[in-house]
């Protein structure tokens, strides 16, 4: 039953790096973080009520949702989204929220004399509803099982009670339907059900004295268009201070630069929020969003104009006002995949055939998981074709099996060749990080040298006693090389970390050939010094960081970076058959050592002006 209920949808990143299952602890255990004791005793301060009466109804109210929704976030790729998300979040906004309505009369329109009898009752039914305004999402959009010790897993759903303290669980978000903005609003409506859980009889007695407050908490906690109104006023100005702290935007109060969110990033999540909610439909006729078996293709104008407006309106300063500035700041980034002519729109084609419609618009294309980084959308049943200006549909780039005669184990004459598919054409695919399947396939039906062989050779090489080079220059390194192969450049630039690596060398953001650089140019290599250099891209790409976290699984990030290179086949390995080489730097005073990936320097062209760095020395 348990594998059946959690069993992920097929994605293209493993399982994000988390224990297999949480251990259901009791809503007192479960607020004893600092942070979150220090929010609570902020909130108690605000409120003048005895310790008595703080303790059996207020501080009963935060256990008991703290109990019932664990350590769920608040949601899957906005605010709050990583595990116990949902606490963190209602804390901060049940803290702002009191402070905010302390700037109201409550309630409001009543004569003086009754003001002091009722305004407690108010701002406990104002704290009330902070509490319960995400509480149906545990309702409608997660799904969680667990299991007591020696027990079977079984599906947990929250009308029945709490999960067993002590219990192993675990959840993920429901798929949402897709073109639908359904799984909102019944999050929103169904935070009634759970209502009852937080309050304690004699405080339902106490609320349901005032029936106009009832029916402003009733209107508030369902989301109701009308009805709300003080207490909904309160509990959207205190969801939104929370929403906007954790994404970044502007709270009105002093930047913590240490913490501050890129603004690529919050484009990013912005433009997830708004696919997730079903605010920008897909894969249909007038649509803004169309997802193929690795690309989301997405209307460049309207579609960021739109993440323009929703970034305004979550109180983000400095958004540029042209939209066409955006696309810059995405493709500098490298969120985008670029056009041939390296810019960030594309012309396409939007062909379904089962409706017979089809549309020529212009596009930000992004790679799937830029948008879908934990889960995997429906496809279109169509075709999304690239054309140029003139409606002709582009060339699509595809690998040419290289000449037999070239050697066993050689890429030399390796080429791309344009190919037009008259009846289904697709998109060029572009990989996101070992993109070299198909060449490695090329590879091994032309006679290259298969993995269990060049494992052989490298166990044969361990195996022979002294064969150690030590002090080599590059060109000498090369001759040691029995297995070296040349890929285009074109497609090494597929892969995430060479298309970084080579802009930043082209626009001189990455030192090459200097004293502490991570790149050193040598005569027949490009010397990668790790694990400094794929440290570096990860912290300049922080969303793709993210991604690599979760296909690194226990394992340091940087070894996924590692393995791709590996993949490329590309790098000269050591006598004892080991990917990472030792180099010696040999200045005038000094002589170091650096651990390095040895590329091979005839696959980028891009790099024939720099001078080969002779102070280093290789060590296979």
């Amino acid at each position: 039953m348990f594998k059946r209920l959690m069993r992920k949808e097929l994605t293209s990143s493993p399982e994000p790096k988390t224990p297999e299952y949480a251990v259901a602890l009791s809503g007192k255990d479960l607020l004893k973080q600092p942070k979150r004791t220090e929010l609570i005793s902020r909130v108690k301060r605000l409120f003048s009520v005895t310790e008595q009466v703080w303790n059996k109804h207020y501080l009963y109210a935060i256990e008991q949702f703290a109990e019932l929704v664990q350590e769920v976030p608040a949601s899957e790729i906005h605010h709050h989204s990583e595990s116990g998300g949902l606490i963190d979040h209602t804390l901060e906004a049940l803290y702002a929220g009191v402070r905010i309505s302390q700037g109201y009369i409550l309630p409001p329109n009543a004569e003086p004399e009754s003001i002091a009898e009722s305004a407690d009752r108010w701002r406990f039914a104002a704290m009330i509803a902070i509490l319960s305004h995400d509480l149906g999402k545990i309702v409608t959009d997660i799904e969680v099982v667990y299991r007591l010790p020696e027990n079977q897993f079984q599906i947990w759903h929250p009308w029945y009670g709490n999960i067993p303290p002590g219990a192993a669980y675990r959840y993920r978000f429901r798929r949402k339907i897709e073109n639908t903005r359904l799984a909102k609003t019944l999050h929103e409506k169904s935070a009634m059900s759970l209502l009852p859980r937080l309050l304690t009889k004699e405080a339902a007695t106490w609320l349901f004295k005032d029936l106009e407050l009832i029916s402003q908490l009733f209107s508030t906690i369902s989301h109701s268009t009308f009805g709300g109104q003080v207490i909904a006023e309160i509990v959207r100005a205190a969801d939104g201070a929370s929403v906007s702290k954790n994404v970044g935007a502007n709270t009105g109060k002093k930047a913590d630069h240490t913490n501050t969110v890129p603004l690529y990033e919050k484009l990013i999540v912005s433009l997830r929020k708004l696919v997730n909610d079903g605010d920008l439909k897909r894969n249909k006729p007038g649509a803004a969003v169309w997802v193929t078996d690795q690309d989301t293709w997405v209307v460049s104008k309207a579609t960021m104009e739109a993440v323009r407006i929703q970034l305004i309106n979550e109180g983000h300063s400095g958004i540029p006002k042209n939209v066409v500035t955006l696309f810059g700041i995405l493709n500098d980034h490298d969120c985008l995949v670029p056009n041939p002519d390296g810019d960030s729109v594309w012309y396409a084609e939007i062909n379904d055939h089962g409706k017979n419609w089809q549309q020529k618009l212009t596009f930000l294309r992004f790679k799937n998981e830029i948008i879908w980084p934990t889960s995997q959308p429906d496809m279109f049943d169509g075709t999304v074709t690239p054309i140029d200006r003139n409606g002709t549909p582009l060339g699509i780039s595809r690998v040419v099996e290289p000449d037999p005669e070239a050697g066993e184990g050689h890429l030399d004459h390796l080429r791309i060749e344009s190919h037009n598919n008259e009846h289904n054409q697709k998109a060029p695919k572009v990989a996101t990080g070992p993109v070299t399947s198909k060449i490695t396939t090329a590879h091994k039906e032309k006679g290259g040298a298969e993995p269990e062989e060049a494992k052989e050779k490298q166990s044969q090489a361990r195996a022979q006693p002294g064969s150690k080079a030590h002090g080599l220059t590059s060109e000498k390194a090369v001759e040691h090389w029995k297995t070296k192969r040349e890929v285009q450049e074109d497609i090494l630039r597929e892969n995430d970390f060479l298309a970084w690596l080579l802009k930043g060398i082209a626009r001189r953001q990455i030192r090459v050939n200097e004293p502490k650089a991570p790149v050193h140019i040598l005569d027949g290599h490009v010397a990668l010094v790790t694990p400094a250099i794929f440290n570096l891209f990860l912290d300049k790409n922080s969303l793709k960081k993210r991604l690599y976290e979760k296909r690194a699984g226990d394992k340091r990030v940087y070894t996924v970076l590692q393995r791709e290179l590996e993949v490329l086949d590309i790098h000269q390995r050591g006598t004892d058959g080991q990917n990472i080489v030792t180099v010696s730097v040999e200045g005038q005073r000094s002589k170091s050592e650096l651990k390095v990936y040895l590329l091979n320097r005839a696959c980028f062209p891009s790099l024939r002006a720099f001078a080969a760095n002779p102070a280093i020395k290789i060590h296979l």
